[in-house]
């Protein structure tokens, strides 16, 4: 996943949100996780070491197919789907001509996906540089590597911004290599889906040790507006992830109520 930097900004040693700087409150006892009363963010408290992340992430590229909640969990056909489905919320048959980075590329499932349906495509990845390299994708280890004066025609962040300690200092990052017609999509856990509420401290994306910062709605609205995107809407899409009747039924009624596990958003520059 991404490349950890050291935040002067996080909440370590503090009560406020390394966001918004509300008041962060206590929120899952059982495995340290505050919320912002403020914008709703939800963050770890404290929060691991640059040296334990980089261990964690070393460790899972040591063998990413066995790991993949850090080195990616999309397979092939999933990103086929979702590729699809967002060509079609930016308003293209397809991503002909279109320059796309995709941020915290993975094992590169999306930007397979991404480049079959015409897309030029470019990768950050800097844990799993060397897997995406053999693979032939352009890659680079961080935003800072990309060349000065590449811009793009949209941005990916598929399962990355929960592993981030801030977030929102590389979106800001987007908004300057995106064209002014330029979008991003986002992907990340739904901090308010039904299972977050259910499961509280058992939930399966708080266990996961790479996971940092977990969005509600309100919150990723919150950051994508501040980091000077003009306009952005929640995708509810319903993707099928199994053969099972009544969990696809389940799935879908969750994503129709915005209950669902996943949280999407798609945001323009201008």
């Amino acid at each position: 996943m991404m490349q950890i930097q050291d935040y002067t900004t996080t909440i370590n040693n503090s009560s406020q949100c390394s966001f918004c700087h509300g008041t962060m409150r206590l929120y899952w006892r059982e495995v340290n996780v505050w919320k912002c009363s403020s914008c709703g963010l939800l963050s770890r408290h404290p929060l691991p070491s640059e040296k334990d992340l980089a261990k964690l992430y070393q460790k899972s590229w040591s063998d990413p197919y066995e790991h993949t909640s850090e080195t990616g969990g999309k397979d092939l056909d999933l990103a086929r789907n979702y590729a699809r489905r967002l060509a079609s919320s930016v308003g293209f048959k397809d991503f002909s001509d279109l320059k796309i980075l995709d941020f915290g590329a993975g094992r590169g499932a999306m930007l397979t996906a991404l480049e079959e349906l015409g897309a030029d495509v470019y990768a950050v990845e800097p844990f799993g540089y060397q897997f995406l390299e053999s693979r032939g994708f352009v890659t680079f280890r961080t935003l800072d590597e990309i060349p000065e004066g590449v811009v793009f025609d949209g941005i990916v962040a598929i399962d990355v911004m929960e592993h981030l300690y801030a977030p929102w200092n590389e979106l800001r990052r987007f908004s300057q290599i995106l064209k002014d017609s330029g979008w991003v999509y986002i992907a990340t856990p739904n901090a308010c889906g039904l299972n977050a509420k259910i499961f509280r401290s058992g939930w399966q994306e708080v266990l996961k040790p790479g996971h940092l910062i977990f969005f509600t709605p309100r919150s990723l609205q919150a950051v994508l507006t501040r980091c000077g995107m003009r306009r952005s809407r929640r995708l509810r899409w319903f993707i099928k992830y199994n053969d099972n009747p009544v969990r696809t039924l389940l799935h879908y009624f969750l994503q129709t109520l915005g209950l669902g596990g996943e949280l999407s958003y798609l945001a323009w520059k201008s």
